[in-house]
């Protein structure tokens, strides 16, 4: 019989599991476009799990709060996340010179691994 996870254990699978994600999709532009692509493709990725490292941090500190409370900082939690996304694609095309494609790729299969691990826990 298996034992429940604690809420940061299965946190830091999830990240975990976005980085691996990650670094297979960077490795397959890698080997299919060049370490260009690779790279964009991997800050793609770095991007979904730094916003969700920063989520997750604040969801998890030790205070104890009232639903409505939680619910309420889940949904500027989420807004803040979209804002802070916005800026690194921002910088990671303007300051990194990251190819588009590669760099939304590495982006949305690191997202979707999130949003299935949080389906399966």
């Amino acid at each position: 019989m298996s034992r429940a996870r604690s809420p940061k254990e299965i946190a830091f699978l999830i990240l975990l599991s976005q980085i691996l994600a990650g670094l297979m999709a960077a490795g397959i532009f890698f080997y299919f476009s060049g370490f260009e692509s690779a790279r964009s493709s991997f800050v793609g990725s770095s991007i979904a799990v730094l916003t969700s490292l920063h989520l997750l941090s604040v969801l998890l500190n030790n205070k104890a709060k009232k639903p409505k409370s939680i619910l309420n900082t889940l949904y500027l939690l989420e807004a803040f996340k979209f804002l802070l996304t916005a800026l690194f694609f921002v910088g990671a095309i303007i300051l990194l010179k990251a190819i588009f494609f590669p760099l939304i790729i590495g982006y949305s299969v690191a997202i979707f691994i999130y949003w299935l691990s949080l389906l399966i826990t």
